[in-house]
């Protein structure tokens, strides 16, 4: 296994984390549902996503969450390291902001983006929001370090950089006392469970006559009921 190192993300990485999700999110279907024409469109997936980044570092370089990247010796070139995976986490909502950072709006879904379907960014919003609400908020308020995203890129899947960032995360949490909420697609939801996350139901997305529809697991893992057991 290749050595596994991670660290909080720097400016200089962004380029790097928009390579991450062009390349690995492709193989989870919250992704393909939502930009269903990136095929037919690469110019506006490439441009979108690199200013969805931009905007979601801005945040993070206000304070309002935190992304960690993880590093591993380039494949091409061991001598040197190169950013594999990335993890975005919702600073706990309960903390009190930092007065000398600006608020930044999160980032938006960009409608105008020719690779999106936009009733479905929509309907996904809503399902989220709803389920966030309903299931996070109404279990834990805001005693919670929220999971956003992870994504490995797949020449380094199975590796172990998702679950060093996932430990990182649960540390965290551990530490300050909150849940890790999160929503996983297939692909993710074995190793979530196998790190303890538990299935606290499913947000559903569907668009108004569309046949197309999603199922994501809301799923939660909490130090508190962890050391119960």
């Amino acid at each position: 296994m290749s050595m596994i190192t991670i660290r909080p993300i720097k400016a200089t990485d962004l380029d790097d984390i928009v390579n991450i999700a062009i390349t690995a999110f492709p193989f989870d279907e919250q992704w393909v549902y939502r930009y269903p024409y990136k095929k037919q469109f690469p110019e506006d997936h490439l441009k979108f996503t690199h200013l969805y980044y931009a905007e979601y570092l801005n945040t993070t370089f206000a304070g309002q969450n935190t992304i960690m990247v993880a590093e591993a010796p380039d494949l091409d070139d061991p001598t040197r390291l190169k950013v594999i995976a990335m993890s975005i986490w919702d600073n706990p909502g309960n903390a009190p902001p930092n007065p000398d950072l600006p608020a930044v709006a999160p980032p938006s879904n960009h409608p105008e983006r020719r690779d999106c379907n936009p009733a479905r960014l929509i309907a996904y919003s809503a399902s989220t929001m709803g389920t966030r609400k309903a299931l996070f908020v109404g279990k834990f308020g805001q005693r919670q370090l929220s999971l956003r995203q992870m994504a490995t890129l797949p020449d380094y899947w199975r590796r172990g950089a998702a679950s060093t960032l996932l430990e990182w995360g649960m540390e965290r949490a551990r530490r300050e006392g909150v849940a890790v909420p999160m929503f996983a697609g297939n692909m993710g939801k074995k190793l979530y469970e196998k790190f303890g996350f538990k299935e606290l139901g499913i947000a559903h997305v569907q668009v108004e006559g569309e046949e197309e529809e999603l199922f994501m697991s809301a799923m939660a893992w909490d130090p508190k009921e962890d050391e119960l057991l």
